[in-house]
């Protein structure tokens, strides 16, 4: 078959989507791109909707602050507090774009840590199927060490403290929300490959139809 008819195949495929959700520097991103690929879905960010959506309205916690000074200046609670708003704001324009895709939209991958599973357990489709990536101890604070994200902070440790202590809530939540909600997870830890999880979710996806 040539690679222009899978093509045509792949998006003629209507009503599934794949919801790929988890923690920041988890690699939902890599990962979601990756499957993508392999299924010949179109990919969206929950990230990317919040940024339409501001074209709108100022949605964002941090509004016209730079974004090292947000986490320097912001407390823990405070931090919680505000992504937790930001991401109940997200949730109508979220549900709308699974609505047009699991029915008659073509498929569609969405990914994103504006994604719960007491969200998705809301959702009754049998043609929207989720995983969510949930992170192994001292993992999210290994990646956040190695990033560039707080480089040029007047205090680099008060941004790295801030922002890890927010993401481990936050993963914290999402697994509790898994086990409560009786939801698909994968544990990643720093050894675990991309393409291994794309693997584990293709199958988890075959499994499910």
């Amino acid at each position: 078959m040539a690679a222009q008819e899978i093509y045509i195949l792949g998006c003629n495929r209507l009503g599934e989507v794949i919801l790929i959700g988890g923690s920041p520097m988890i690699g939902k991103s890599t990962v979601s791109i990756l499957l993508a690929a392999k299924l010949l879905y179109p990919c969206i960010s929950t990230d990317d909707i919040g940024e339409i959506l501001r074209t709108i309205s100022d949605i964002s916690p941090m509004k016209d602050t730079f974004y090292l000074d947000y986490y320097s200046n912001s407390g823990k609670d405070q931090l919680i507090a505000d992504i937790v708003m930001y991401h109940q704001r997200l949730e109508k324009s979220i549900y709308r774009l699974i609505e047009i895709h699991s029915s008659w939209g073509s498929p569609l991958i969405i990914e994103g840590w504006a994604l719960y599973p007491n969200m998705i357990e809301e959702i009754k489709s049998d043609h929207v199927f989720s995983v969510w990536l949930i992170a192994e101890e001292d993992l999210l604070k290994q990646r956040m060490i190695k990033s560039n994200f707080y480089q040029g902070a007047n205090s680099p440790e008060k941004v790295i403290e801030n922002y890890l202590h927010r993401s481990e809530w936050h993963n914290k939540t999402i697994f509790e929300q898994c086990k409560n909600k009786n939801q698909k997870f994968l544990m990643i830890n720093e050894n675990t490959k991309p393409n291994e999880i794309v693997t584990s979710i293709y199958e988890m996806i075959n499994a499910n139809k």
